[in-house]
């Protein structure tokens, strides 16, 4: 998009996912996951239900495997000790979205993380890919606290931004359905990105679906 495009514009506030929409951390998560199931025991799940691990907080998809409570604690620990040594530098960047970022940010938004990766992780995978100098908050699930579900997350962001907040100038940008409806909770529209790990069914409940780098700096442009 030609950056004149965006003189006169009025600026959002962009609150932006990590996992599936910045970055392609999937084969990480999957490998990490996969040796901890294995380590508590429980029968491999089949490829379907691993497709859709990326994003949600992992003790939601330990949960949803049947594991009761004393079982998820134990097997969320082995998860994020193999993440750890190796699963968080088993990721890449998407294609042109740290240029995108600094495009944004020199366009004057601000912009916001509103992911359920836990600080730690999220803080090493933006430091990594030169993306975190772009954000004017950092808001992450906790590894060891309360805040873990997405709408938890995008409450702390608004917390941060505290005055600067207006619903009307807020954008979430993301590729779940949980992106999705944590953004509902406090009326802020999302954009969901089609090379991420949500399915059609989820896109629909966006308000805008971009296929490409380039249709989200439009619909972005578009809503600016």
């Amino acid at each position: 998009m030609d950056d004149n495009l965006w003189q006169g514009r009025r600026v959002a506030t962009l609150l932006i996912d990590l996992d599936g929409t910045l970055i392609d951390s999937f084969p990480g998560i999957r490998d990490s996951f996969l040796k901890a199931v294995a380590a508590a025991g429980w029968p491999t799940p089949e490829e379907d239900f691993v497709a859709g691990i990326a994003g949600p907080p992992m003790e939601q998809t330990l949960t949803r495997l049947g594991m009761d409570k004393a079982t998820v604690t134990r097997t969320l620990e082995t998860y994020l000790r193999f993440y750890g040594d190796t699963g968080v530098h088993n990721a890449t960047p998407f294609p042109g979205m740290r240029e995108l970022l600094e495009k944004l940010k020199a366009s004057g938004h601000t912009l916001c993380t509103a992911t359920s990766k836990g600080e730690h992780f999220a803080r090493l995978s933006l430091d990594r890919f030169d993306m975190f100098e772009f954000f004017d908050v950092f808001a992450a699930a906790e590894e060891n606290g309360a805040r873990r579900t997405k709408a938890q997350v995008i409450a702390y962001c608004i917390e941060q931004l505290g005055d600067r907040f207006d619903p009307a100038d807020t954008l979430m940008i993301g590729d779940r359905s949980h992106d999705i409806d944590g953004a509902n909770q406090f009326g802020i529209p999302t954009v969901a990105v089609g090379w991420g790990y949500g399915n059609e069914e989820e896109y629909a409940q966006a308000r805008w679906v971009a296929r490409t780098r380039q249709e989200l700096e439009d619909i972005i442009c578009d809503f600016s």
